[in-house]
């Protein structure tokens, strides 16, 4: 049933509290004595540049609609259906928004709306299952929600998309004219990339986020993510019509699988990895996919490689190496290894050790001069110490958003990496003609962000971030004084 929440205040201040500016704060009508609050996310509308604000309580969802000074416009609650236990995409109008919302096996799914036209929300009862289909990751556009699907028994991809205007597709993407290969002549099935052995699933980290820049995004606009995503081997980028899934797991050739909505074609593409005469188990590889740049890495005992692929004509443009026996050929680098920062040369073995026999990534984030290029990774994770993730059904829990997938929230699954995970990795600059620059590295706003949490002692729980007029908006549920608070970085 909907019924209109008691007036709540919204406080619009420009101070600065503790050290950070508090753009503003939600009162909520939760009473302090009711069950935790499970869930909650922001999300700004491109085409109004209001914020709804969400907040899922055992019982209920609670929406406050505001202006981009968070003055209060409308609010909406919705009695929860319990059968529904996640939210796992998103869509809007100028005033409607949409949530696609899962059980908590992600096999059965439907849609949710508050209109707040008509002042009303609403489940829709507009049910999709997916028997015989693992969901592997979304892709919310604002106008569109994208689901994509892997059905084990035929080795097929399966997009579902739903459109803000109430209708939706399914699409079917066959790979048996595909051939791909584990190694570099070895064929295999996509099933076994897929495979994920820590979580016992299969498995595809999303990489170019398009919720952070509210969906309008330009080319060569990246989000600024952290290594420690970009080490997994199954990688997802996509734009308007067009999915592309690197598969990594292959240290010989990243593959690229390009989907095709809008002709509902399929594509594979194999580019070569450095150390391609080296055998598997003296050496590690990843890649990284930049518009149309592939950039690869590979690291062994001794040196470290990456190539960089321009992928319109599959040709190599660049090449770097790094040898121990060797001057570094950058200027400036960062060296960080288990979480501390080390500038002496010789701590490039051990660098390079740590990269060999844990794992590696690499990622490209756009600099206004050139390109931020990290090497690297995170600690090896194991079964019994799965550092920040765990199976899928365990914790798609009462719409919370911080999954390890980041279905719907990237943002705050990367943040969560950078407060949990010591990593080691290297990083350098290079300018748009790829050659090495000597520009100071500076960290990117999940540093500031972690920084400014660890300093305070703010608790991550139940928190969201996104762009508002060009500023990076943090915004987090506060339990102790039961508001939902705005901070600007």
């Amino acid at each position: 049933m909907i019924k209109k929440l008691p007036l709540i205040l919204i406080l619009f201040c420009s101070s600065i509290i503790l050290g950070q500016e508090k753009l503003g704060e939600i009162q909520h009508s939760l009473k302090k004595s009711s069950k935790k609050v499970r869930g909650s996310l922001s999300i700004v509308n491109h085409k109004n540049n209001d914020i709804a604000t969400f907040i899922s309580d055992k019982n209920s969802i609670y929406c406050y609609l505001t202006n981009s000074e968070f003055k209060i416009k409308h609010q909406l609650k919705l009695k929860r259906n319990k059968r529904f236990s996640g939210i796992v995409g998103k869509m809007f109008t100028k005033n409607k928004y949409t949530f696609i919302v899962s059980n908590k096996h992600v096999k059965s799914f439907d849609q949710i709306e508050f209109d707040f036209k008509t002042d009303t929300a609403y489940y829709k009862n507009d049910r999709f299952y997916s028997k015989g289909m693992t969901l592997l990751q979304t892709v919310n556009m604002g106008n569109k929600s994208h689901l994509l699907f892997f059905k084990q028994k035929t080795s097929e991809l399966v997009v579902k998309t739903y459109f803000n205007n109430g209708s939706s597709t399914l699409k079917t993407f066959n790979l048996k004219s595909k051939k791909l290969l584990l190694n570099d002549t070895k064929e295999t099935s996509l099933s076994k990339l897929l495979f994920n052995i820590l979580y016992n699933d299969y498995t595809i980290t999303k990489l170019h986020s398009l919720e952070l820049e509210n969906y309008n995004i330009k080319k060569n606009k990246l989000q600024a993510i952290p290594i420690e995503s970009a080490t997994d081997f199954n990688k997802l980028y996509a734009s308007d019509n067009t999915i592309k899934i690197i598969l990594d797991k292959n240290k010989f050739y990243t593959q690229i699988l390009s989907l095709n909505l809008k002709n509902e074609t399929l594509s594979l593409k194999k580019i070569k990895k450095p150390f391609f005469s080296t055998a598997s188990k003296n050496k590690t590889t990843n890649s990284f996919l930049f518009n149309d740049l592939l950039f690869t890495t590979g690291c062994t005992k001794n040196q470290l490689k990456v190539n960089v692929h321009n992928l319109i004509d599959n040709s190599l443009v660049k090449n770097f190496s790094l040898d121990l026996k060797k001057p570094f050929p950058f200027e400036n680098y960062q060296m960080i290894i288990k979480g501390n920062k080390y500038t002496k040369p010789k701590y490039r073995k051990k660098l390079l050790k740590n990269l060999l026999y844990g794992d590696i990534g690499i990622l490209v984030d756009k600099q206004p001069n050139g390109y931020l290029i990290t090497i690297g990774g995170k600690k090896p994770a194991t079964l019994d110490n799965p550092m920040i993730g765990v199976n899928m059904t365990n914790i798609t829990s009462l719409y919370s958003v911080n999954n390890f997938r980041g279905f719907l929230d990237p943002h705050s699954y990367i943040l969560n990496v950078y407060r949990n995970v010591k990593s080691t990795y290297l990083s350098f600059h290079i300018d748009n003609n790829l050659k090495p620059t000597g520009n100071k590295i500076n960290g990117n706003v999940y540093h500031k962000i972690n920084q400014y949490l660890k300093g305070n002692y703010v608790e991550n729980n139940e928190s969201h971030f996104f762009r508002l007029n060009n500023r990076t908006v943090y915004g987090y549920y506060d339990e102790n004084n039961n508001n939902y608070s705005f901070l600007a970085f």
